[in-house]
């Protein structure tokens, strides 16, 4: 893969819950390598607290 750097690819995945979800995503990401690769590790944070203070 080459890049001029950028966002040049997006992961997802679904789980039986957000965290489920999340943890899926980065297993995914974690098999992905390319030189200068970055990603961000809070992408579902917010949503993860969201999901708490409401009870779930």
């Amino acid at each position: 893969m080459e890049t001029a750097g950028g966002r040049v690819l997006g992961v997802t995945a679904s789980g039986p819950d957000l965290a489920g979800a999340i943890e899926r995503t980065y297993q995914a990401v974690s098999k992905i390598h390319f030189d200068g690769m970055h990603y961000r590790t809070d992408i579902g944070r917010k949503g993860l607290k969201r999901w708490a203070a409401s009870g779930r």
